[in-house]
């Protein structure tokens, strides 16, 4: 996380930094929908074979700040989501079932291209994002074997990508009412599995883990995850943005 802070501190230098008038700050809050897609969506079943995370679409909250500078314009914006799903884990066993929590601290900074329409207050825009992403989580499994039933925390992973926009400002007086789709690739770099010698299976959930574990077997069950997986998750957002 102290990476994490350093690019905040960054950011709010730049802002404080005044360029007599060249320099325009927008700043408000968000809120939207955020669903998973590729491996870190799926159901709880998957889950527990550790081929996906099994999370359901959740909400996602923060604050952004977009400055332009000449013809410069960028986004900066820090956001928290919460995904869950609970279902069946083990489908060979009755009542096997898992509860599962996620949630992302998410960090975003990068360019953003708009244009004007004549005569409108829409402005459309498309943005491409550098990722700094925090996860952690729980999970609780019940009357499922090699797993205890215990409620079991998932340790704090961080992990960088890119994500890709599409959007609109429309004005509204002096306020701005951003409008959004994002497409976040969240572990695009720094795939790892941890503890690869475990021969306790719930440790495969512990952690991220999206990289394969080395030890992984077809014909063996402490080790579930046999192959990269790829987090990545789309976000419908909505912001109301201040000028300064």
């Amino acid at each position: 996380m102290i990476k994490y802070f350093s690019i905040i501190i960054l950011f709010i230098s730049l802002i404080s930094f005044n360029v007599n008038s060249q320099i325009s700050i927008k700043l408000g809050p968000m809120l939207g929908m955020i669903s998973p897609t590729i491996d870190y969506s799926g159901d709880t079943k998957d889950f527990y074979a550790g081929t996906k995370y099994g999370v359901r679409s959740g909400i996602n909250y923060g604050v952004m700040a977009k400055l332009r500078f000449l013809s410069l314009s960028g986004r900066f914006s820090i956001s928290y989501s919460s995904l869950s799903n609970d279902g069946t884990a083990d489908p060979t066993k009755n009542n096997s079932t898992v509860s599962i929590e996620s949630n992302i601290v998410l960090i975003t900074i990068g360019p953003e291209f708009s244009f004007s329409v004549t005569k409108s207050p829409i402005k459309p825009y498309a943005g491409l994002d550098l990722l700094f992403s925090s996860f952690s989580g729980l999970f609780r499994f019940q009357g499922t074997s090699d797993v205890s039933s215990d409620q079991t925390s998932i340790q704090s992973n961080s992990r960088t990508g890119l994500g890709f926009s599409l959007g609109t400002e429309i004005m509204i007086g002096n306020v701005n009412l951003d409008l959004s789709l994002r497409y976040n690739l969240h572990n695009l770099f720094g795939k790892e599995y941890n503890s690869p010698n475990s021969n306790n299976r719930i440790d495969a959930y512990t952690n991220l883990n999206d990289a394969k574990d080395p030890y992984y077997s077809a014909t063996g069950d402490k080790h579930p995850v046999g192959v990269d997986r790829t987090i990545a998750t789309i976000q419908l957002q909505l912001g109301l943005l201040f000028g300064f």
